[in-house]
This record gives C-alpha cells, structure tokens and sequence, in this order.
C-alpha cells in the first residue's frame, strides 16, 4: 500500500472516583498526545518525500503496523493525505508557486471567470474574496463597475487589497485579515481564522491549488483550515478555478463539493470533469 504526500466512607470513595477519573483523564489526553505526534510525523515524512510506505513509517516511529494503517486512516478522512492502494502514485502534489507566476498562467481563462463571477455580485452585498489569481481578477472586476455601492468586501489577500486600495471608492469598504503570509499572498494561520469565524458574508469567492474528484486542495496547512473558517462564515460558496487545476493535488483537502453551492470554471473542463461537478455541486458555470 502506498501513501501520498476524539458521610465520612462517602468522602473516601468519591476522592477515589475522582482521582480515578483524572488518572483517566491524564491517560486520554498522553494517548491524544502521543497520536498527534505520530500525525505530525507521518505528514512530515509525507511532505518530504511525497510518498511513503506503511511498513517504513512502522519502524521509524517504532509502532505496529496496525497503527500506521489507524493514523492514516484517520489522517485520509482529514483530507490531509490521499491513500492509493497498490502501484504507483495516482495524484501529483505541486509546490505553492509566487503570486506573479499565477497571475500570467491562463490568464485569459481567468478573465473570464472573472466576468462570469460578477454576475453574482450586487450593490449592498458583503463580499468574501479569497486569496489567488482567479480571487485577484474578480476584485479587478468589481472596482471596474461604477454602479456597485454599499459594498463590504473581507479579504485575507493583500494582492486583494491592493486592487482595491489602488482605486479608493466611497461605496466600498475592504476588510482585511492579519496572519502569516503565504506564498501567494494570503493571510492565513490562528490570527486570521480567529478574525474570519467572527464575521459572516453574503458569498464567498474561494480558488484551489488543486482540484479533483474528492474537491478542493492546497499545499499549505494553515492556508486549508483558513480557507475552512472562511467557507463556513459565507451564506454561499463560489469556488473560481480553470480547467488545468484538475488532477493537481496538494497537502491538504480543504473543501469537499458539499461545501460549494457554485462552481465557475473555464471552458476548456473535459465532459468527465463537467460530470463530476455537476453530480455534485447545485450550479456550474462554464465560462
């Protein structure tokens, strides 16, 4: 198998119960402990080399096999690692490329994804714009139309910002999140899911690193759980992505299809990959 990258007597006896109790608890939390160890070990290793075997991960954390499989398990149902069963690799895993090398990839394609997501934006909305190229060009849509006011946009990208701030109007207000800057761009990490899990948008625009059948990945940890607590604060998820995210993996899986109400995408999907989200998801929209 190979793996890619929960009266006087009374007094003596309930000291006792509870003491048992907290030997209980003690126990629990050195057994949560010790899991959580072996899970960040296995994801380390994974990150590495990008693939690993069960056998391999027994004898350098010294445990069962049985318990590699049980991590695993359990680490799959994450969406933090995809497990292939038997043969070689059956997804790719990319490395986080910097945000003007995303903007020039099919930059036409994105384009018009761009258009096609503004017809979901009106004036008095409050917006959620993601990090991304996709994201960006969706902001450059929106300061483009004169007649959008009353607009509240919340954001965790500085190249987001950035659009908006280069053409101040008085009808929108941007919200930016702090947090640990990626690659790309986003702010991501503790700081921004505690500001996004306070706040609640009328949509949400979210791209991906990676797509594929089981939804929607990224490379970066903190980057898929932001991205969690920013789809959950959103009355409807948009997720914005060409056709060449398909078959593209990352770390981590942070969105499955339930999680997204639209999907706006590129003409160039092949009928499979039409098939698949439309199964899945109410709305496509093939720009």
């Amino acid at each position: 198998m190979v793996f890619l990258n929960k009266s006087g007597g009374s007094c003596v006896c309930l000291c006792s119960f509870l003491l048992d109790c907290e030997c209980i608890d003690a126990f629990r939390k050195k057994v949560h402990m010790l899991a959580q160890q072996r899970h960040n070990a296995i994801m380390a290793q994974v990150h590495a080399r990008g693939t690993v075997q069960v056998q391999d991960l027994a004898e350098s954390l010294d445990v069962s096999t049985m318990t590699i499989r049980r991590d695993l398990a359990e680490l799959d149902e994450l969406g933090v690692l995809t497990r292939v069963h038997g043969g070689p690799p059956l997804v790719t895993s990319a490395p986080e490329p910097q945000f003007a090398e995303k903007m020039a990839i099919n930059a036409d394609a994105k384009s018009a994804i761009a258009r096609a997501a503004l017809n979901l934006v009106h004036s008095s909305q409050s917006i959620g714009i993601a990090g991304g190229s996709t994201c960006t060009k969706i902001a450059q849509e929106i300061t483009a139309q004169p007649e959008l006011t009353d607009i509240t946009v919340v954001t965790n990208s500085l190249q987001v910002l950035n659009i908006f701030h280069a053409d101040l109007k008085p009808g929108i207000k941007t919200l930016l999140t702090g947090g640990e800057r990626t690659p790309s761009d986003a702010f991501v990490g503790p700081i921004a899911d505690a500001a996004l899990s306070t706040l609640s948008t009328d949509i949400l625009f979210m791209g991906a690193h990676g797509i594929g059948e089981k939804g929607l990945f990224t490379p970066n940890l903190h980057e898929g759980h932001t991205n969690q607590v920013f789809m959950k604060s959103a009355r409807e998820v948009v997720a914005v992505f060409d056709a060449t995210k398909w078959s593209v993996t990352g770390l981590m899986r942070f969105g499955e299809w339930r999680d997204v109400d639209t999907v706006i995408t590129s003409n160039t999907i092949t009928d499979e990959q039409h098939r698949v989200l439309t199964d899945n998801v109410n709305k496509v929209v093939v720009a």
